[in-house]
């Protein structure tokens, strides 16, 4: 009995393998006409270098900083006078808070970062509107010389308060960002609100209000993109942002749920 056992094992296994050579057979068959198999296929990813392009939120928030901060002082009137100065601003309208800035918006999209994405693109091209605006030939400045005063005023306002909106949207997509976010957002939106005001009502103090809040929101928009640059691997230390929202998942035993400090 065990030796009829062992070669019925022994002939089961002759034909297993013979069985094994007839598919490889088949197999180098098919690969010869020109058919891969599914397992023999090999996806090879590029490096993540090669892939994605580096992060553009550095280069989105100064140069969106410097214009806000030179234009705001300017429309303070510290230094050169309430009212004046704006046409030092169009070089820089056109190529650092536009062009620039736009290009910053685009490749946050490729990176897949939409809020940042979306903000960028759009100030942007704002500013960029802004600066080709104030080129001669463009005919905005004509149009707005064949304009009443009160008009030109109040087509800013409209201008303001949709910019505003727009703001106001993006604040409340940073509640739960850190806080120097939030300082940029909400100056930038009290900006807005004071100097479209300021513009419907033909009032200077409401505009000049609405030019020290763009100032700060420069300085805050300047220390973000510093405290992306600035870290432990090229600076001493990082700089603080003031984080302030963990969501349930991260918060530590014994903090108030949602709030820590960092």
């Amino acid at each position: 009995m065990e030796h009829s056992n062992t070669a019925e094992t022994s002939g089961s296994s002759r034909e297993h393998k013979d069985q094994l050579n007839n598919n490889n057979n088949n197999n180098n068959n098919n690969n010869n006409n020109g058919y891969i198999y599914p397992s023999e296929i090999h996806i090879v990813a590029p490096p993540v270098q090669f892939r994605r392009f580096g992060n553009a939120a550095a280069l989105g928030l100064i140069t969106f900083g410097i214009c806000t901060f030179q234009e705001s002082m300017m429309q303070a009137g510290m230094s050169v006078g309430y009212g004046h100065g704006y046409g030092t601003m169009t070089g820089q309208s056109i190529a650092v808070a536009g062009i620039a800035q736009l290009l910053a918006g685009l490749w946050q999209l490729a990176n897949g970062d939409t809020f940042e994405g979306a903000a960028f693109t759009s100030f942007g091209a704002s500013w960029l509107a802004k600066g080709l605006g104030h080129v001669p030939g463009t005919g905005v400045l004509a149009y707005q010389q064949g304009e009443s005063p009160e008009t030109v005023r109040k087509q800013q306002g409209i201008v303001g308060l949709a910019w505003s909106i727009w703001v106001l949207i993006l604040l409340a997509g940073n509640v739960k960002s850190h806080i120097a976010n939030i300082v940029m957002f909400g100056t930038l939106n009290l900006q807005l609100d004071f100097s479209c005001a300021g513009a419907w009502l033909d009032h200077e103090r409401l505009t000049k209000a609405g030019g020290w809040f763009g100032f700060f929101c420069g300085l805050s928009a300047m220390y973000n993109a510093a405290a992306i640059l600035l870290n432990e691997e090229n600076f001493w230390f990082n700089l603080p942002v003031g984080n302030w929202y963990a969501p349930k998942s991260l918060k530590h035993d014994g903090d108030e749920e949602g709030l820590y400090d960092v």
